[in-house]
């Protein structure tokens, strides 16, 4: 846009806006009343976390809890439960941590086939395999409990693929990780990052429930934008 063009613009709007003239600076806007930082502070622990659970029961997303110990068993549990198939799973530190590999050998081929994300392989390859399969896990690092959001990095070692693509979508939480509200799992982030700037994510992926919208005359349609079912498996 040239300056003419730029000005005659913004003449039009300054006088929609009832000006007289067009302003010449911009007064910085007063962030001392917000965000809501404090909203929720009151609740403890024990609360934020029935919070999450209450509104991720609306959205539709099944819930289990476990303790660590018995992640790896439940997840195979649960991926027997949504069918078994293709399961494309992170190369990150959880899956030694918490044993899923050799959880995985429970299950024959004719039950579940089982992919590990591989950056080296490049993104095509990863991408076709993800929307390929039935079942996608992902270890997000943060939860917001007034939405039953759950916050994951997209990285090398975790592709956004993994929880959009599949037809089910499984979410190990640690439930010391979720915050009250967005407010308050943003400043995590910024903490995190600001230590550690080289792990800064290509993007950062908020997911709250299956997949649905009501675009189209109010009518409710599940799985258009991702996966049909979501389960989120929450270790204390």
């Amino acid at each position: 846009m040239d300056q003419a063009k730029k000005q005659a613009f913004l003449g039009r709007l300054s006088r929609a806006l009832g000006r007289d003239s067009i302003p010449t600076s911009v007064t910085p806007f007063d962030f001392s009343k917000g965000p809501q930082e404090t909203m929720y502070s009151d609740l403890s622990h024990e609360q934020v976390i029935e919070m999450f659970k209450t509104e991720a029961e609306r959205l539709g997303t099944k819930l289990i809890e476990v303790e660590e110990s018995q992640l790896a068993q439940a997840l195979v549990d649960e991926i027997v439960v949504r069918g078994g198939g293709s399961v494309v799973y992170p190369k990150s530190a959880e899956v030694e941590k918490y044993g899923l590999e050799a959880a995985f050998k429970q299950l024959g081929e004719d039950q579940a086939t089982f992919y590990q994300w591989d950056a080296t392989k490049g993104r095509e390859a990863n991408i076709n395999v993800a929307k390929d399969s039935n079942i996608g896990i992902t270890f997000p690092i943060l939860g917001i409990a007034e939405t039953a959001t759950v916050i994951q990095p997209s990285t090398e070692e975790s592709g956004r693929s993994l929880g959009l693509l599949p037809l089910t979508h499984i979410s190990v939480l640690r439930t010391e990780n979720i915050h009250p509200r967005m407010t308050q799992t943003m400043a995590e982030l910024a903490k995190i990052y600001r230590n550690d700037p080289a792990k800064f994510p290509t993007n950062v992926v908020h997911i709250s429930g299956p997949s649905n919208t009501a675009d189209i005359e109010l009518v409710r349609v599940v799985g258009v934008h991702g996966p049909i079912n979501v389960t989120f498996i929450l270790v204390k």
